[in-house]
């Protein structure tokens, strides 16, 4: 196997991961190269290899630091489009669950080592480009090792997905952003009432969306910017860096999904979901993963969620938390897997006092409030009878066919 995807949850850095892997290579006497599809990415790349005392040139338009004699080379992928592939025997992919076309052709070649980073390996199609996937330790591992914090959800007002045209398995854009227009004022109503005033994130279903979320929140006396494509390169840069300090005058920021990858402010503490997602897994576990690295006096993160997008992929997200990925999808179309009883004792419930959202247990962690028992066997009141005799077929039905269930399974040899 010549191309490896790495499966890890944020907390291990991909560019910490490269570090280590292209120091090795370079050592080697070996020139390697770490990808990445966004100039933020490639800057905030050399930084940490600088950090660590890895000499290396940047392979980006009109850059200063541009040595080709170097081992090891940061490469922006759209340079990578415009000029001529330098040799290397080993490659380091940023963010492999979007791969570029560039890439993809390279892969394809497989005249190079590769390895893949990404906290989402659940992405169709990534099995076509990797052969194998390693896997780090597991989310809930991590929350275990107190390397992550752990989310709490809240399902708040969201916009009705139904009747909307699907396109390319999501929901058609323009629809979407105007049904999530109707829930703005519950977004910021929810923060001011839940969100403690702590930092926050937020994804929109569009540019306009999120620049009406913005003007709301402002006019609530939250300032708050945008990162979107909208905004330019210089003025997202330095939002980030004015969001990052303790004493920030930005309290959130909010984007389309720009902010899902490379964005590293560890001491935001809600993440507000508004963007409605029918199919993408990838993208909304991207989006959680942007609250959860730990931070001193941050025990856990806020989710708002006024999207839907945590009841409608509850069992994945909690699968993938859990078991990490097994294998990568090649794109084909499989079989949908039968509903073990074990996957249904996973089901989502729904606290109908303060509407946190958890896994099946006797209280809600969040307030505490205690749901009724469910009793094991039914207690019919009157006079004792013959269960045959009762003509109730639904209780003998209930209370009979697993009696005869276990009789037969304990006279059927193996």
């Amino acid at each position: 196997d010549h191309l490896y995807l790495l499966e890890d949850f944020t907390v291990c850095h991909n560019t910490e991961l490269a570090t280590a892997i292209l120091l090795a290579a370079k050592n080697n006497g070996k020139r390697g190269g770490f990808l990445a599809d966004r100039i933020s990415l490639c800057t905030q790349t050399s930084e940490r290899f600088d950090k660590y005392g890895l000499d290396h040139g940047m392979m980006q338009a009109s850059h200063w630091r541009f040595r080709p004699s170097e081992l090891v080379q940061v490469c922006s992928v759209q340079t990578l489009a415009r000029r001529q592939w330098p040799e290397m025997s080993l490659i380091v992919v940023d963010e492999a669950h979007v791969l570029n076309d560039v890439v993809k052709k390279k892969l394809a070649a497989k005249d190079c080592y590769a390895i893949g980073l990404s906290a989402t390996a659940v992405t169709p199609g990534l099995g076509k480009y990797f052969d194998t996937v390693v896997n780090a330790p597991t989310t809930n591992r991590l929350i275990e090792m107190g390397r992550l914090v752990p989310l709490r959800y809240f399902a708040c007002t969201a916009p009705d997905m139904d009747g909307v045209k699907v396109v390319a398995g999501e929901w058609d854009a323009k629809e979407t952003d105007k049904r999530a227009l109707q829930v703005v004022g519950d977004v910021v109503h929810e923060y001011l009432q839940n969100g403690q005033s702590k930092k926050f994130i937020g994804f929109a279903a569009s540019i306009v969306h999120a620049q009406e979320l913005q003007r709301q929140f402002i006019a609530s006396g939250i300032n708050v910017a945008t990162y979107t494509a909208d905004d330019q390169p210089e003025d997202r840069a330095e939002i980030v860096q004015e969001f990052k300090k303790a004493d920030s005058n930005i309290r959130g920021i909010l984007s389309v999904e720009a902010l899902t990858r490379g964005f590293d402010v560890a001491d935001v503490e809600v993440l507000i979901l508004a963007r409605p997602l029918r199919s993408s897994l990838a993208v909304h576990i991207q989006m959680l993963g942007r609250v959860m690295r730990t931070f001193e006096g941050k025990f856990e993160a806020i989710v708002l969620d006024h999207s839907g997008n945590v009841a409608r992929f509850w069992k994945a997200c909690n699968e993938l938390f859990e078991n990490g990925v097994s294998e990568l999808d090649d794109g084909k179309k499989k079989e949908k897997k039968k509903e073990a009883a074990a996957d249904k004792e996973k089901e989502m419930v729904k606290c109908p006092h303060c509407r946190a959202m958890h896994m099946p247990r006797p209280s809600c962690p969040s307030c505490g409030h205690e749901y009724p028992r469910k009793a094991a066997i039914e207690h019919v009141p009157g006079t004792l009878k013959e269960l045959v005799a009762t003509g109730n077929p639904a209780l003998m039905r209930k209370m009979l066919w697993p009696q005869v269930c276990s009789i037969v399974l304990e006279a059927t040899p193996d």
